[in-house]
């Protein structure tokens, strides 16, 4: 198609142009198979000045023979168009619009059309499945959904687990329950199932642990295999040793797969978490298993995530930050998993106190209102935590509301406890501890009947400590303070935390010595609670008399702090880049060619060279080296 054939094209009845108007029937033709937005659409697919499309476009409008229909361009000469089109032509427009919906949720109408001139990838099948999902009150895309699926092997029940599935890895859980508990019961045994282990996910995700009890019980009945590790997930969180040992037993130990092997080593990962050593590691193997399916599987939680979380409980936030970054880049759990990773990633932030970071992480979340119920409880604790970090009372005050309200009803799991303790802290000042006293009461329950595990149980008593000297309450300090030291003899991780607290309390005394006061900030700074460090030394600061001790306490607190309350400022460019173009331009860096790119993302060659054609275009780079300098700015930039 030429520029001026384009512009010079003139249109005398509404009928199909054919012969030499042959680039105008290219032009409806795309209009036919896709039902694009607008001219800027197909300019960019093909190649073209936006200005020329559009001048064909109006022509054929005046003509009658395209309209304007609900923010879409149609053609009344489609059916004809597709009939006398060479199959081949069609399915070269079908593989550029499916690279397109690579990037981007597509318009029901842009399902429809595919569907109707006779589409049948598989990646249409999905593509089609989340644009049903995201307008369940699409009837006719529902119907083409059904015709497609059908065309893959599925029926109506294979259509609804199809839904859930992706409602699951979206996050979406009352969706997978209204899709997916119709199906428990169904004729089916396969059916049955999967139904079953898609709804008790979906409760896992909501942190309703005794209903995802009871579903996964209801599939051990007749065979669960390797799926048993969500079993030992739902009864540890629940407190339940016991019957976590029962679930793990009956996985047996032989894998033949690795997803198989994967969850061995996630059941094995927890059960360590609570009995012994090795947690972090053999959990960080489940990930490596995992990671290949990226968000091909579905995971109620995912090994990076609980990793993460004993990771912090152990006093390694670094650690949990490798992790997370490795499950983030492979996008393990899909939209659901994405949103717990960053939130997690938020916390290693904080705690460390960097809390520019902790920004960038939950920036990168967009709404909160998207969020379930666990993830919830996750974010209004991260915004706590940040209001206290930097003392913004009216901050404090909003996010202690919302964390109040969102979790009435809210069923705590073990999984819970580091928001629970930041809450404890937030909530002492307010003198509003006792809102939270059934949900201590639970936490220390569950704690008890898994025995008192060092790795979960440490930060929540370092919270109760804290929360204690806010309250200026003796009384509530000891339980925790005795708890910490009777960790002490095994948890070198609670020994710095029951020092700490000892030398914090002198300090609040007046009775600090300086140099114990200088160890416990060393040690708390090396083990990732930075801010707490630099809050121990700015505190003694405050109260020691001597103006020498005062200026060395406070050299000490910016010295642990140094770098980490710093602000990168963000590269020009950074935020007109979508997260999968930001994958893209980090491989592209690293001087990976356009195929070794797709192998690694699991899309073509000819996707990855459509993306760095778009992000070239956004950002206006004239040559390779100029994109690539842009791409470090940016990349750097956004990885911090």
């Amino acid at each position: 198609m030429t520029v001026d054939s384009l512009g010079e094209l003139e249109v005398s009845s509404p009928s199909v142009p054919s012969g030499s108007d042959a680039d105008h029937r290219k032009l409806l033709l795309h209009i036919a198979v896709s039902c694009p937005a607008n001219a800027g659409e197909i300019a960019r697919r093909l190649g073209y000045p936006e200005t020329v499309i559009r001048r064909a476009i109006d022509a054929l409008i005046g003509d009658g023979i395209v309209h304007r229909h609900e923010g879409t361009l149609r053609t009344t000469a489609a059916s004809r168009l597709l009939a006398e089109a060479d199959p081949a032509e069609i399915q070269e427009i079908h593989e550029l619009v499916l690279a397109e919906l690579e990037t981007e949720l597509p318009r029901p109408t842009t399902v429809l059309a595919l569907v109707e001139s006779g589409c049948r990838d598989t990646a249409l099948l999905h593509h089609a499945v989340r644009t049903v999902n995201e307008h369940p009150e699409g009837g006719v895309v529902l119907g083409a959904l059904t015709s497609l699926a059908h065309s893959h092997g599925y029926d109506d029940d294979g259509v609804c687990l199809l839904r859930a599935s992706d409602a699951a890895r979206r996050g979406h859980t009352d969706l997978v329950l209204l899709l997916a508990e119709g199906l428990v019961t169904a004729n089916s045994a396969e059916t049955r199932r999967s139904a079953a282990l898609l709804a008790a996910g979906a409760h896992v995700q909501s942190a309703r642990l005794e209903r995802a009890a009871a579903l996964y019980r209801h599939v051990r009945e007749s065979s669960i295999s390797h799926e048993g590790a969500w079993g030992v997930l739902t009864a540890l969180g629940r407190g339940d040793l016991a019957d976590a040992r029962r679930w793990r037993e009956e996985m047996g130990e032989d894998a033949l797969t690795s997803h198989g092997a994967g969850l061995i080593d996630l059941a094995d990962g927890l059960l360590q978490s609570i009995e012994g050593a090795g947690a972090v590691d053999r959990l960080a193997r489940s990930l490596s298993a995992l990671s290949p399916f990226a968000s091909d599987v579905v995971l109620p939680d995912t090994p990076a995530a609980l990793a993460a979380i004993v990771a912090m409980s152990q006093g390694e936030p670094a650690t949990a930050e490798v992790l997370l970054d490795r499950a983030l880049r492979a996008r393990l759990g899909g939209e659901a998993g994405r949103q717990r990773h960053l939130l997690l990633a938020a916390w290693a932030h904080m705690v460390q106190g960097r809390l520019t970071a902790t920004d960038r992480r939950l920036d990168s979340l967009g709404s909160a209102e998207t969020l379930g119920d666990r993830e919830q409880v996750f974010y209004w604790g991260l915004r706590a935590g940040l209001a206290r970090r930097r003392s913004t009372p009216q901050e404090i005050r909003t996010a202690w509301r919302e964390f109040r309200d969102r979790t009435l009803g809210f069923n705590l799991s073990l999984y819970e406890l580091l928001p629970l303790g930041e809450m404890m802290v937030v909530a002492a000042p307010l003198h509003d501890g006792d809102r939270l006293d059934p949900m201590v009461t639970e936490a220390l329950a569950i704690l008890d009947g898994l025995g008192h595990p060092a790795s979960w149980s440490v930060p929540l008593h370092w919270s109760g400590v804290q929360a204690a000297f806010q309250s200026e309450d003796p009384a509530a300090l000891l339980p925790h303070a005795n708890a910490l030291a009777t960790a002490a003899s095994y948890s070198s991780y609670a020994a710095i935390l029951a020092r700490a607290g000892r030398v914090w309390l002198d300090v609040l005394r007046r009775e600090g010595d300086l140099d114990a006061v200088e160890l416990s900030v060393r040690e708390l700074a090396a083990a990732g609670q930075v801010w707490d460090a630099s809050r121990l030394a700015s505190q003694a600061a405050l109260q020691h008399p001597d103006r020498d001790g005062t200026l060395a306490m406070m050299q000490l607190a910016r010295e642990v702090s140094k770098g980490h309350q710093q602000t990168r400022p963000t590269a020009p460019g950074a935020t007109m880049l979508t997260a999968r173009e930001l994958e893209v331009a980090r491989l592209v860096l690293e001087g990976h060619g356009y195929r070794a790119i797709g192998e690694q993302l699991f899309i073509s060659p000819k996707t990855v060279e459509h993306h760095v054609a778009r992000i070239r275009n956004r950002l206006g780079a004239s040559s390779r080296g100029e994109l690539l300098e842009m791409l470090h700015d940016i990349v750097t930039s956004v990885d911090g």
